[in-house]
């Protein structure tokens, strides 16, 4: 009987001490977050992305992306016998079935895959900001079809 009471203060202090601890924990302030403003820190990401899209030193044998996606992938255009489609809200068109890669893959995959394939370069790591920039342009690409001039019109 001496045992279990003796326990049973035990329980009783360790779960005051718990409550004491957690009393003290919910008085200390949380860290403010700093306040960013998300649509122009997407807009920043985009133009790198932009930036990228153009730039030969993705790969190695001096193409750029806008090489086979005509003008920044606003239109289609041509890599080697393949036709490419203007990029069009691609965020809403993968994972899917891609031909080049013969399996599902993601946007991030995809952009991988070319950089690697045609541009011949190293891949993005996953998680690196130019990879997440690089998609993000890819991903606000519209196609030139709204415009008057454009062809096919």
């Amino acid at each position: 009987m001496k045992r279990i009471v003796t326990l049973t203060l035990l329980v009783l202090m360790g779960f005051a001490c718990f409550v004491v601890y957690a009393q003290k924990e919910k008085a200390i302030p949380p860290k403010e977050m700093p306040k960013v403003d998300p649509v122009a820190e997407l807009t920043k990401s985009i133009a790198r992305g932009k930036a990228m899209f153009s730039d030969a030193k993705l790969g190695t044998n001096g193409m750029t992306c806008n090489s086979c996606h005509t003008m920044g992938g606003s239109m289609g255009g041509k890599m080697g016998d393949m036709t490419t489609m203007a990029f069009d809200a691609l965020n809403t068109k993968f994972p899917k079935y891609w031909m080049m890669a013969n399996r599902v893959v993601t946007l991030d995959q995809a952009v991988n895959y070319c950089i690697v394939g045609p541009l011949k370069g190293k891949a993005l790591a996953w998680d690196s900001q130019e990879l997440t920039d690089l998609v993000a342009y890819c991903a606000s690409v519209t196609p030139m079809k709204h415009m008057p001039n454009a062809p096919g019109k």
